[in-house]
């Protein structure tokens, strides 16, 4: 195993056992299964795909969740998850937060309970990949030049402005 981080400001001794466990898992999958492909992936213009599942089995993927397959620990061991992956490559930690943060967090909160079985199982394992846009015509992604509006007018919502649809082809 790698030798561990410094710690300037002794916050080893505030982490809980299951927060030391869940960063020490991410720490070893990063040195043992990570480092020795990502230069070699970055070179060739790809990306590492085999780990998406195995992050999905190590409970990467919304970690502070607990229902539909998610690990159910604290926001703390969520970021020292984040911070091993991001010690690896920024890439393979943005697609564990985009994943949790982003596509698990929003069906999570705002899904249906049909939609909620549907997606948050094959999300939280890494069997299916969620993905986040956010565009608008002459914005970019840039949110807060957004013009675009939602507003609740009784029993339903109107859209008013501008988007941009992203077509993903795999």
């Amino acid at each position: 195993m790698t030798a561990p981080s410094l710690d300037y400001y002794n916050i080893e001794e505030l982490l809980t056992e299951e927060e030391r466990a869940a960063r020490d898992r991410a720490r070893l999958f990063v040195q043992e299964e990570v480092l020795s492909e990502i230069v070699p992936c970055h070179r060739a213009a790809k990306f590492p795909e085999h780990l998406i599942p195995r992050m999905g089995e190590l409970g990467f993927y919304a970690p502070y969740l607990k229902e539909h397959g998610c690990a159910g620990l604290s926001h703390t061991a969520y970021g020292l998850i984040m911070q091993e992956l991001e010690r690896a490559d920024s890439g393979l930690r943005s697609l564990a937060s985009v994943q949790g943060a982003l596509a698990i967090q929003a069906i999570h909160s705002f899904g249906s309970p049909e939609q909620q079985a549907r997606w948050l199982p094959g999300l939280a394992s890494g069997k299916l990949i969620g993905c986040f846009a956010l565009t608008e015509h002459g914005h970019g992604s840039d949110p807060s030049g957004m013009e675009t509006r939602a507003k609740c007018k009784a029993d339903h919502y109107v859209l008013n402005g501008s988007k941009c649809w992203i077509m993903l082809d795999w």
